[in-house]
């Protein structure tokens, strides 16, 4: 009979098999290097510092997983793989079942995944669903191309993060990053992309800064490595005044033209379902898909009650 465990109970060697199965998926279907991370999570496991679950058949083989963090009141599910619709249930509930879920203002789900039915139970238990699609396109003949702008600084961290503020819709409750649109948010999140590892390592060089008047940006993008060939293209954004007229096009072609002298063979990015803009500006410039990661948020029940309580 199948059990939904906590996984800092399950064996080492059990874990260590599906964290090199989950790499070689990653590697073999996405072209990302995700290798160097597992250590970290395998660390995290152990020390009970990350909670988690597995699925244990009768055998003693796991055959499903996920985990969860928690972070800035959220709770955030980084994977979730499970072998059937049953399992991918049982994950899902133990998740929501956490301590953490009742402390936390929103519950945010952004994997790549292929637990069987995912999309369907998130919704059945009220997400907000906004899946993003894998795009890649190869770099082989990429023209040499003008650079708009300079190379991103490290000093140009509160400008990129207000010309993001400025380039996406305000409040907007099933967007897996700032949510509420807050300065800090988008602080916070540009200082993700550009110090943390999460998607991959930031090239700073290959990214792309284009100055405004009084210290403002125009239009930024922001470039990283996954490994394996892969350039990055973690974020793109053009001031909203100043989209149509061929900016985002042309930082496009140089970053694609910098990325393939730098060694790199092909260029990746996401984009969310919804944002058609984006996505035809990408297919227009030879982006194809390649997969898709689930999206989806719902408020946590300390949010629901935050909401209730100004309601009242």
């Amino acid at each position: 009979m199948r059990r939904c465990l906590p996984w800092a109970d399950a064996p080492s060697a059990a874990m260590s098999a599906v964290f090199a199965a989950e790499a070689a998926r990653w590697r073999d279907r996405l072209a990302w290097e995700t290798a160097p991370l597992w250590p970290v999570l395998e660390h995290a496991r152990l020390t009970r510092t990350l909670p988690g679950f597995v699925l244990r058949e009768a055998s003693g083989a796991v055959t499903g997983w996920t985990y969860a963090a928690v972070r800035d009141g959220e709770l955030l599910c980084g994977a979730l793989s499970a072998p059937d619709i049953a399992g991918t249930a049982q994950l899902l509930d133990g998740v929501l079942a956490l301590p953490e879920a009742g402390t936390s203002t929103r519950i945010v789900c952004f994997a790549f995944t292929d637990a069987p039915d995912l999309a369907a139970a998130l919704a059945a238990r009220g997400f907000l669903l906004d899946p993003h699609e894998y795009l890649t396109r190869p770099l082989a003949g990429a023209p040499a191309a003008r650079r708009p702008g300079r190379a991103w600084d490290v000093r140009d961290l509160d400008a990129t993060a207000e010309l993001f503020r400025a380039s996406y819709p305000a409040g907007d409750p099933g967007r897996p990053f700032a949510p509420y649109s807050r300065p800090a948010e988008w602080q916070r999140y540009v200082a993700d992309l550009v110090l943390g590892q999460g998607c991959g390592r930031f090239r700073p060089s290959l990214s792309i800064a284009v100055p405004g008047p009084g210290g403002t940006l125009d239009a930024a993008a922001i470039v990283t490595d996954l490994g394996a060939g892969t350039a990055h293209l973690a974020q793109l954004a053009v001031r909203p005044g100043l989209r149509g007229a061929g900016l985002g096009a042309a930082m496009l072609a140089s970053l694609s033209a910098s990325c393939l002298a730098a060694g790199f063979t092909r260029l990746s990015l996401l984009v969310g379902a919804s944002n058609t803009t984006a996505r035809r500006l990408y297919a227009r410039a030879g982006f194809t898909p390649c997969a898709w990661f689930v999206s989806a948020t719902r408020a946590g029940r300390a949010g629901e009650t935050r909401r209730e309580s100004t309601a009242a």
